[in-house]
């Protein structure tokens, strides 16, 4: 089962990169909502978020950890540098776990971290990432189409504009 949850986390970030593709670097760094994140932010969270669940929760790689999640608003890296290491990086974190099973324990937990929350189970923690990936994939697909009109059409495993058929 953790080959397969993988696997979905994979394709997940594969929909988030779907999501976002043929933006301008002008589109990517606009406020997207009032709280000012943009998705160039939104990207480089899902890069971070995605690394700390799988490489230092699951495989369990201790970090520093204080529980206030920073958004970098605009990260220096361009929208193809921050899609590349997001993938790539999922990508290794994923291969150095695929092997563990899915009943078994994570790695590493920041103890004490939101409120007292906790996964249990390397399958937890696997759902846990795909839930944050699905909302902030409808985050990226919220943002896009008020950007360009773009949205996500299963038919094509992509997006389509509406200057499009």
């Amino acid at each position: 089962m953790t080959i397969e949850l993988i696997g979905w986390v994979q394709q997940s970030i594969e929909r988030i990169c779907g999501s976002v593709a043929g933006l301008t670097e002008a589109q990517v760094r606009q406020p997207a909502a009032p709280s000012g994140w943009t998705i160039a932010g939104l990207v480089g969270h899902i890069h971070d978020s995605s690394l700390f669940w799988l490489h230092n929760v699951i495989a369990g790689v201790p970090m520093t950890f204080n529980g206030d999640d920073e958004w970098n608003n605009d990260p220096e890296s361009t929208m193809p540098q921050l899609l590349s290491r997001l993938r790539t990086d999922t990508a290794r974190a994923c291969d150095a776990i695929e092997q563990l099973a899915a009943d078994a324990a994570p790695g590493w937990w920041p103890e004490g971290a939101w409120g007292g929350y906790r996964q249990e189970t390397i399958r937890g923690v696997l759902l846990h990432l795909l839930y944050d990936n699905a909302a902030h994939t409808g985050h990226l697909d919220l943002a896009r189409e008020r950007i360009d009109g773009g949205v996500w059409d299963y038919g094509r495993d992509a997006v389509r504009r509406p200057d499009q058929r």
